[in-house]
């Protein structure tokens, strides 16, 4: 079953990918929740605008009728004008006091009606801290010098002065407004009442309103503050992040999906050229080979020969044991030929890989032998160092051995023009791998160009054409092996496979 993962740097592209998104989603749900709250905003000042409109309403109401009992009654005690303070009062907690002051006289008595004992006569304040009014029925507001608290001054008739005194705070209903919410009510430049209740809000907005009311003209700040809580609830939030992280990774998951079965499919098609190539590459190297062939197959000829003539020296003297162990040596012998030829043949038409468990010793060998003959025709010294221990690999014996045929030979060509040409094969165990290194005493590679020397078509060589370490890299990539090269003096590439259990060897 395949995994759900997709390689880190994508991941890590789709992160950020997720990271900027989320930003602007979060963004946008900041912007729609602050929309909603100043439209929550406008309807909370509209209502507490209506209410604070009649309110005041209520007071101008309130003077007028005050107005018309002072100017009934002569003696600011009369008692109808007592009980309807009483009634004002009890009935509007707001309203705080109501007082008559009589400008008539020099010090003329003036009453006081918000206590319930009775009309309370006081002294008139100095003339000069009244409100000027000249005209009956004109009204003057002040703030009182009674905290959150406001007066309102009306000329009922010359010479007799009505005062309604407010309490502000009473006035807003503080009790009843949300918490994220503040308000400020004003006259002038003075502060009347106010509720602070958003100094923790990371956002604020505001309305400004002013009470068309001739006698109170008041001014009314409501302040909504928006929290973090607010601007990015968590139960949307959280939701919405998650559904974004799964869509973000769905898409980058198929997408990465895609591009790996694209770049299998592309592979493969390598892989189909690489074969193709490889067989070319056989072919070529047929004529290479001959001389290794030959030197393959002079041995069991010569031996068959042999035994073949002393087989018919054994006849003329009637020695049949000789006979028959002549035919049991060209038997044997033709047996080795044949599986020469075999092995020369598969190699030759590029036979599908066969992996299979074998002795590296035996498998070096075997390549060795294939162009020792050649490298003694060029006076090349060919150094096998075997391994201290015996080490088997599951490899593709022709693919194995092509490889290290081609090394052989590039070995060669690098080391050939050295005064003492040296070409060192040796193999030994690191942990669970098998290390086969191929060596030559020649000038090396630039050290620019050892990243280099495995891309295709990338050669040194003025007539090579750049597939020989390519295709020699993928064919022990198929085993699960690989191919390195670096600078010891020469060059020296380093194929690495992994190995099978080890046993000493017999000395």
């Amino acid at each position: 079953m395949r995994r759900f993962f997709v390689a880190p740097r994508r991941a890590a592209r789709a992160f950020a990918l997720w990271f900027f998104i989320s930003a602007a989603s979060m963004s946008m749900l900041a912007a729609y929740e602050y929309q909603s709250g100043l439209s929550a905003l406008s309807e909370r000042s509209r209502g507490i605008e209506t209410l604070l409109a009649e309110r005041l309403a209520q007071h101008d109401a309130h003077l007028t009728a005050i107005g018309t009992l002072v100017r009934m009654f002569s003696r600011e005690s009369a008692p109808f004008l007592q009980g309807l303070a009483e009634n004002i009062i009890a009935r509007y907690p707001r309203i705080t006091d109501i007082a008559v002051f009589d400008l008539t006289a020099e010090n003329p008595q003036s009453w006081n009606y918000g206590s319930v004992d009775g009309p309370m006569p006081i002294s008139a304040p100095p003339r000069d801290t009244l409100p000027h009014l000249a005209n009956a029925g004109e009204t003057e507001i002040r703030p009182s010098g009674v905290t959150n608290s406001y007066d309102i001054y009306k000329l009922v008739v010359p010479g007799r002065m009505l005062r309604m005194r407010i309490n502000a705070d009473a006035l807003l209903d503080k009790q009843q407004i949300p918490a994220q919410y503040a308000l400020t009510l004003g006259l002038g430049q003075s502060v009347l009442s106010s509720l602070q209740n958003s100094e923790s809000a990371v956002l604020k907005a505001s309305n400004d309103l002013t009470m068309h009311n001739q006698s109170q003209p008041l001014r009314l700040t409501v302040t909504r503050g928006f929290g973090p809580a607010e601007l990015l609830p968590l139960q949307l939030v959280v939701p919405l992040l998650a559904a974004l992280g799964a869509a973000i990774w769905l898409v980058t998951y198929f997408r990465y999906a895609n591009d790996e079965r694209r770049r299998q499919e592309h592979r493969a098609e390598l892989l189909e050229q690489d074969a193709k190539l490889a067989h070319a590459a056989r072919v070529n190297a047929l004529g290479e080979m001959a001389s290794g062939i030959a030197h393959e197959l002079a041995q069991p000829i010569a031996a068959i020969l042999a035994q073949s003539q002393a087989a018919r020296r054994a006849l003329t003297i009637a020695r049949p044991d000789i006979v028959e162990k002549a035919l049991e040596g060209n038997i044997r012998d033709a047996k080795r030929a044949g599986d020469i030829l075999g092995r020369m043949r598969a190699y030759i038409s590029g036979a599908a890989a066969h992996l299979e468990e074998v002795s590296l010793f035996l498998a070096l060998s075997d390549a060795v032998r294939l162009i020792e003959a050649d490298l003694a025709q060029r006076n090349i010294e060919l150094l096998v160092i075997p391994a201290s221990e015996e080490i088997t690999v599951t490899i593709d014996i022709i693919s194995f051995q092509q490889v290290v045929l081609n090394l052989i030979r590039n070995a060669a060509d690098a080391a050939a023009p050295g005064a003492d040409p040296r070409i060192t094969v040796s193999a030994e165990r690191e942990r669970n791998d098998a290390v086969i290194k191929i060596a030559d005493n020649g000038p090396g590679i630039d050290p620019s160009l050892l990243d280099r020397v495995f891309e295709p078509f990338f050669t040194t060589k003025q007539d090579g054409m750049g597939l020989g370490l390519p295709l020699s890299s993928r064919l022990i990539e198929k085993m699960d092996g690989s191919l390195s090269i670096r600078n010891e003096g020469g060059a020296c590439f380093m194929i690495r496979l992994p190995s099978g259990a080890s046993n000493d060897l017999p000395r």
